[in-house]
């Protein structure tokens, strides 16, 4: 949670990828199963927030979405999206093309935009072979 808070992007990649690494590896390149790691990497978030899965923006889909408990209203909205094949910066773009941030206006200011993004495409011989990069913003 700190990692993201404090928008360190190089850490948040390494936590994500041990965590999706976790999962089967007959599934590793499906979107459930890097949605899995990031519930996994994010399972402290349940102390301090409210997990939405695929929330409907109205042009789309948020991936997964953590909505701050009443009790702790100083956190941030974390607003995830998941890709492979891309990259992060891209996915931060379709977050902001798309709208996501529109849906959850009664937080504006005070949502991180965190794009993961991943390689399908590289054989397990590159050394970049299940390697995950992260870009987080404000909205």
């Amino acid at each position: 949670m700190d990692a993201t808070w404090n928008k360190d992007e190089k850490l948040v990649a390494e936590l994500l990828e041990a965590a999706h690494n976790k999962t089967d590896n007959k599934t590793y390149n499906s979107e459930a199963a890097l949605s899995y790691g990031i519930q996994l990497a994010y399972y402290a978030a349940q102390k301090f927030y409210t997990t939405v899965l695929e929330l409907d923006s109205g042009k789309g889909y948020a991936d997964i979405v953590y909505l701050p408990a009443p009790q702790y209203p100083d956190k941030p909205v974390l607003l995830i999206e998941l890709k492979y094949g891309g990259d992060e910066t891209g996915v931060i773009s379709q977050i902001r093309k798309q709208n996501y941030p529109d849906r959850l206006e009664h937080y504006k200011g005070h949502i991180l935009l965190v794009g993961i993004n991943y390689n399908v495409e590289l054989k397990n011989t590159d050394p970049a072979y299940k390697h995950h990069t992260c870009k987080i913003e404000e909205a």
